[in-house]
């Protein structure tokens, strides 16, 4: 069986699906096995935040967007639920409305329901090895996707479940430090993702908001508004 990929070129089934498949998990690995501490961290706080762990695991199963996990059970810990978790999750995830736009040319004449699932699994890491991928001048393949994306999900999974379990264990997280956890998981977000002057500004500029806010309406408007400053500013600005 044969399937044309977007270049026009015929490739038979085997080599779409098993040689690309197991190339994208190797070399997902690397990017995802960095991430490992952080999705055990993940899982900790989700179990700090109240919730079990089926509850942790369900999140990471059906959600997949880390900075919008992190962000929730930080909300939640503190009490809040509903629309500013909705809001949250959206803004933080607006990103990945550029990814597919980035991505979307690539995979023209792919069918709709495999698009689908492709941007069920489309994150940071999946993204930035793929995009990485084509610039190399490979032949864009959703094999190569879905294996990276396959691996990529693994790990995640199995690194909350690991946090979770190790969460049911130390309940007296203040005792340890952990409590600072949450604090210290988004300063480190925070500091290697400080990559020039353009985002010390952004970054500056959103903690003020975050700051007004939080004199004039508590956590919730903090963590809003720190948001939307930060998503406007780089939306309308021309510097990166």
């Amino acid at each position: 069986m044969k399937e044309e990929n977007v270049y026009g070129r015929e490739e038979t089934t085997a080599s779409l699906a098993y040689a690309p498949f197991v190339k994208g998990m190797k070399q997902i690995f690397p990017v995802a096995a960095t991430g490992i501490v952080d999705r055990l961290v993940f899982g900790i706080l989700a179990r700090q935040a109240g919730l079990g762990v089926t509850e942790a695991m369900l999140f990471s199963l059906l959600v997949n967007a880390g900075s919008s996990q992190f962000a929730a059970v930080g909300l939640i810990s503190q009490g809040i639920v509903g629309w500013p978790i909705l809001v949250s999750t959206l803004l933080l995830n607006a990103r990945h409305l550029l990814y597919g736009l980035s991505l979307g040319p690539t995979f023209r004449g792919t069918a709709t329901w495999k698009l689908a699932l492709m941007g069920g699994w489309l994150n940071d890491e999946t993204y930035a090895l793929t995009a990485t991928n084509l610039a190399a001048g490979e032949k864009p393949s959703l094999s190569y996707f879905a294996g990276a994306s396959a691996a990529d999900y693994l790990i995640w999974n199995i690194s909350t479940l690991a946090g979770a379990l190790f969460g049911t264990i130390f309940t007296n997280t203040e005792a340890y430090g952990l409590d600072f956890a949450f604090v210290a998981t988004f300063l480190g977000f925070l500091a290697v993702n400080l990559a020039s002057s353009f985002h010390l500004k952004v970054a500056g500029c959103a903690a003020v908001v975050a700051c007004i806010g939080y004199a004039i309406g508590g956590a919730t408007i903090a963590i809003i508004a720190g948001t939307l400053t930060a998503v406007v500013i780089g939306a309308v600005s021309g510097e990166r």
